[in-house]
């Protein structure tokens, strides 16, 4: 017995040890222990640990969704947690549908970096209180950006994320000036195309506009340090199609090039003259693309012509409805000394496939990339579960056996069966 106690005894000695080494650590290093955990646990932590209340109290972020704290009222305890907090608030992060209360507090807490998920059905305007806070980060969603008339931008902001965010600006604030702004998205909002924009460091951009917007696009041709453009738009069956010629000589540093059909067809006319060659552009994502259709065909290999350098094409199919199989008089856009001679894909290392039917021309165009890149190490080719039978399946099979210029080549199809085959080479795997 007397043995027990003292192990129990210096079992408690080494806890509290443990505990003192803990609590004895710097606060900054104190609150990266607390960024690992989840808002609960910092907060259990807290409750159970006197030393550490006040940890919990000056954290600089606070991140708050509909699942924290699900026994009690959302925000109680958030008005709790902001009128104990000490200290600055530099990262806050709400995803609830009620906001409004917390704004001004925050306005004076030192917040840079925000992100507001509105979950109400009406949208969240936000307070001119907003505007004036220099933040480094800033995420919308479902909410009106009106800013006040002696709004010029936010001038210290780097990242910027819209989501379904309505813009009111006048003829005086659709200027805004952000020097510092790296990387910008934009999804599904009203109101964007007609601002104008000051971001010479600009990097990445990422657009999803929606049937009722023509995004103007030359607002960005100053940004000559984009590298990473996707653009993707709702708009089906437009008579005008985006100008992106000229706009890719104006971004010569871009690597990653993301679109879909809409944009794609900019390139379809002669008459619009691409540079010379894309030498930075590496990695190429086509959204919705259509090998029947005979313009983005044509854009396509446009675009593989003036990128030397390329080493990642990925093809995100467009849905097609089941068909009897019968195909008639498909024309094999890839034969021919023009296309066996298209130097380009010299460096091309990996080609992904969604939504693969395969269609003749699809067959064809796998094909033809095998016979051209030498440097080809992985193909992923992902059946249309949708549109693909058994026979079709069986055909697409076939691909595993084309004659290809890379010998070091791995290759899997994942079937609609929720299966995967690949060449000898390759790994077998579940795919999906």
């Amino acid at each position: 017995m007397t043995m027990i106690c003292h192990n129990v005894k210096r079992r408690n000695i080494e806890g509290d040890k443990v505990l003192d080494r803990l609590t004895n650590l710097p606060i900054n290093v104190k609150h990266r222990i607390q960024k690992q955990l989840s808002m609960e646990e910092a907060t259990r932590m807290s409750v159970l640990s006197t030393p550490w209340r006040h940890v919990w109290a000056s954290n600089p972020k606070l991140v708050f969704s509909p699942q924290f704290c699900p026994r009690k009222p959302l925000t109680d305890v958030i008005d709790t947690i902001l009128m104990q907090h000490c200290g600055d608030i530099k990262t806050f992060y709400l995803n609830i549908s009620y906001i409004n209360q917390w704004m001004l507090l925050l306005s004076r807490k030192g917040v840079t970096d925000l992100t507001l998920r509105n979950q109400s059905n009406a949208l969240y305007k936000l307070p001119s209180c907003m505007y004036d806070i220099e933040l480094e980060g800033l995420s919308l969603s479902n909410c009106i950006f009106k800013p006040p008339c002696d709004f010029r931008g936010f001038h210290k902001l780097k990242n910027l994320t819209l989501l379904q965010v309505v813009l009111e600006l006048n003829d005086v604030t659709s200027f805004l000036w952000m020097p510092y702004l790296m990387t910008l998205q934009v999804r599904a909002c009203s109101g964007f195309p007609d601002s104008k924009l000051y971001a010479p460091r600009l990097s990445e951009i990422f657009f999803l506009t929606m049937t009722t917007e023509n995004l103007e696009l030359s607002h960005f041709m100053d940004c000559r340090k984009l590298n990473t453009v996707i653009l993707v738009s709702s708009k089906q069956n437009q008579d005008k199609t985006m100008n992106l010629t000229y706009l890719l000589k104006c971004w010569p540093e871009i690597h990653n090039f993301g679109l879909d059909s809409y944009y794609l067809e900019s390139f379809a006319t002669e008459a619009e003259r691409l540079p010379a060659y894309l030498n930075s552009l590496n990695a190429i994502t086509l959204f919705e693309f259509d090998f029947d259709d005979e313009d983005q065909m044509f854009s396509l290999l446009r675009l593989l012509r003036v990128s030397p350098n390329l080493d990642v094409l990925h093809l995100v199919l467009s849905s097609k409805k089941k068909t009897d199989g019968m195909e008639v008089n498909v024309v094999n856009h890839f034969e021919g000394p023009a296309y066996r001679t298209l130097g380009v894909l010299h460096k091309l290392q990996r080609l992904i496939v969604k939504n693969f039917h395969g269609s003749k021309i699809e067959m064809f165009f796998v094909k033809f990339l095998f016979a051209s890149a030498p440097l080809l190490l992985k193909t992923v080719i992902h059946e249309d579960a949708e549109s693909v039978d058994e026979s079709q399946s069986l055909k697409i099979s076939e691909l595993l056996e084309f004659p290809r210029a890379s010998p070091k080549l791995k290759m899997h199809v994942n079937h609609r069966s929720n299966t995967s085959i690949s060449t000898p080479d390759g790994s077998s795997q579940v795919g999906g």
